[in-house]
């Protein structure tokens, strides 16, 4: 967030959460600003974010040709750092897809583009149903459930909806049908874990047993957090079905009834330690830049937001995936049989704890990829298409440009071999329910 950002959030926030209300589609929506908030915020922006460009001038940089790019970012750490959560969560952007189907891509297309599904226990999005299947979502050959990024403080699902949306575009030029939903779950810290688990595990239920979507058909998909969730959301499963004595168990599925894990994980740049700054955390003995040194103070006070008021067992099996927890069980169990895991060199806060993980699930016999990119930060293949979309959403539909997101047509290609690979390709209509 740069200042010029900051101010047009205090200035359009009331606007947008007008907008939110009156169309009552973010039952999330950001908490109003107080005036303590803007008060605080004000400070921050006339006093400590000037000291902090100040002294990012001041210090001697050894590479003085990237001396923007260095004081661009302290000055993002520092607003990290010291503006309300409650500005920190605000959204600039409508959240009910506007400007998608306003776009010259979407806005005449004869497929649903961000439509909300709002439950007792969960809320989202689909974010895509092909034609053929929007009524019966579990005819499709994939549907791909999305969980969002944003240290689960800030985030929202449609903020990859663009990305997305190209995969089902990839996917769909393929002849496969596709079905995209994505996972409004409650940001911190008005909701600590486990309620983020408990949000996508009521999801997945829906999904599989309401819609009556086979899990050889879904994948999940999440970036930074999002692939966190992920793997409780897989742990979650594999405890409800595997662990515990037998009583426990039929005490546990007459309650919860067992759920099948899903065809397959793909998982950005997944923050696999939320203790970013724990005994445990690899980046502790490992050499890590000064632009990292500052975000790791950013995560931290994300991860305090996420665990404060956390139960112990929770935060001590989904605390950490980097490091083997015995009650978690085998990761050979607990894994899809197609998972794929991503990270870039130039991201030592979470690429040096995602190759613990790796480490760990490889030595249980589990089948993973992993791809390490030469050079790339935390989730680059979304902030690559974040500065390509609006380039994409201005063309017409069915016009394309190979070189725009190449990270997520990356993506999109994984996913079409595992569809070859598994042969699932649907032609059966099955009785469902329209409303879905």
């Amino acid at each position: 967030m740069s200042l010029s950002s900051a101010f047009r959030s205090l200035w359009s926030c009331e606007i947008v959460s007008k907008e939110l209300t009156a169309e009552g589609c973010d039952p999330n929506r950001p908490p109003r600003l107080t005036i303590r908030d803007i008060c605080s915020t004000l400070m921050v922006l006339t006093i400590f974010a000037p000291l902090s460009v100040l002294k990012s001038l001041c210090r001697r940089h050894k590479c003085a040709k990237d001396i923007k790019g260095l004081v661009g970012h302290e000055l993002l750490m520092c607003l990290g750092r010291r503006l309300p959560i409650s500005l920190i969560q605000q959204n600039i952007y409508p959240r009910s897809g506007s400007l998608l189907k306003k776009s010259q891509r979407y806005a005449q297309v004869p497929f649903q583009v961000a439509q909300q599904v709002r439950k007792s226990d969960f809320a989202g999005y689909w974010v895509y149903r092909d034609i053929s299947v929007e009524a019966c979502p579990q005819d499709a050959d994939l549907v791909l459930f999305h969980l969002h990024g944003g240290g689960y403080v800030m985030g929202h699902p449609l903020d990859n909806a663009t990305e997305l949306l190209l995969i089902a575009e990839i996917l769909t030029r393929r002849n496969y049908t596709v079905a995209i939903f994505s996972l409004e779950y409650t940001p911190a810290p008005r909701a600590p874990l486990p309620t983020q688990h408990n949000q996508a595990l009521a999801a997945y239920a829906w999904l599989t047993t309401e819609l009556h979507i086979d899990p050889s058909q879904l994948y999940l998909m999440g970036e930074s957090a999002g692939g966190h969730l992920i793997l409780s959301l897989l742990l979650e499963l594999h405890r409800r079905t595997h662990l515990g004595t037998m009583k426990q168990q039929q005490q546990q599925q007459q309650q919860q009834p067992p759920l099948r894990k899903p065809a397959a994980a793909i998982m950005v740049s997944p923050w696999v330690n939320l203790k970013p700054c724990g005994p445990d955390a690899r980046a502790n003995s490992e050499e890590i830049d000064a632009r990292s040194a500052a975000f790791k103070q950013v995560l931290e006070r994300f991860s305090q937001l996420v665990l404060q008021g956390s139960p112990p067992e929770t935060e001590r099996l989904h605390g950490n995936f980097a490091v083997r927890v015995s009650e978690r069980g085998s990761w050979k169990d607990i894994l899809p049989t197609q998972t794929w895991v991503s990270a870039g060199t130039a991201e030592p806060l979470f690429r040096f704890d995602t190759e613990g993980f790796v480490e760990a699930a490889r030595a249980d016999g589990a089948q993973l990829s992993f791809e390490l990119a030469e050079g790339r930060e935390h989730v680059w293949q979304t902030l690559e298409a974040r500065k390509q979309e609006k380039q994409f959403l201005a063309m017409a539909f069915g016009e394309d440009d190979p070189t725009l997101m190449s990270g997520y047509r990356h993506i999109a290609e994984i996913i079409v071999s595992w569809l070859r690979e598994s042969g699932n390709q649907r032609t059966k209509c099955h009785p469902c329910n329209p409303k879905g």
